[in-house]
């Protein structure tokens, strides 16, 4: 979990929900996330013969669906962030 500081939160809740999931759930952890295991899969793969494998359609398709994953865990996460620091801040006054 990212913690913000009351400042910080207040620059960013400005900005809305949206930019937060943008940024933290898919810029933040899906793409880079899905990229790194899509790849780690292949070097691990006995079948694949890089980097020439990174351009055939089973490596392009585990890394659509590694991306979708991680993105959509990636956005459940910064959601999830995003209302604890709504309550947080809300509590605090």
């Amino acid at each position: 979990m990212r913690l913000h500081s009351k400042e910080d939160w207040e620059k960013i809740r400005t900005q809305g929900p949206k930019r937060y999931l943008l940024r933290y759930g898919v810029v933040g952890r899906g793409i880079p996330m899905g990229v790194v295991v899509a790849l780690l899969i292949e070097l691990w793969d006995p079948s694949g013969a890089m980097p020439d494998a990174l351009l055939e359609p089973r490596f392009l398709g585990r890394l659509l669906l590694a991306v979708a994953v991680f993105t959509a865990s990636g956005c459940i996460s910064a959601w999830a962030n995003w209302r604890v620091h709504e309550r947080r801040f809300q509590e605090q006054g």
